[in-house]
């Protein structure tokens, strides 16, 4: 198994994946795997969105990110959407399961749930 651990290159760094710009402390790239490891001061910024997050995992393979938080926090620039979970993981077609002790909020709505399922639209 090869890992590649480049923790002070890009520990002040953005790492791009398709539109979305990743920011983090510790980057550990799994090549064997196909797998990205973040932890750190993980900030991940997409359209009009942040999400802020202990650590996370980008899997090429099942293209997918995950983002573990105590709890993870969305919220987007104008503040009309914000949420919190333990867990939140995003697709590339922009869908986002949010898990574990989930709450979003988007203009005069609020839900709780142990799981919420989200279509982010990025331009909101």
């Amino acid at each position: 198994m090869l890992f590649f651990s480049v923790p002070q290159a890009l520990s002040s760094e953005h790492v791009n994946f398709k539109n979305i710009s990743i920011y983090a402390e510790r980057v550990t790239l799994d090549e064997t795997s196909d797998q990205l490891s973040l932890s750190g001061s993980l900030k991940i910024a997409f359209g009009d969105f942040t999400i802020i997050g202990e650590s996370g995992l980008l899997d090429f393979r099942k293209e997918s990110l995950l983002i573990v938080g105590s709890p993870a926090s969305l919220s987007s620039i104008d503040q009309t959407i914000n949420g919190t979970a333990d867990r939140l993981i995003i697709f590339p077609n922009l869908s986002m399961e949010m898990v574990g002790n989930a709450e979003l909020f988007s203009e005069n709505r609020s839900i709780f749930s142990q799981n919420i399922t989200y279509q982010i639209n990025a331009n909101d």
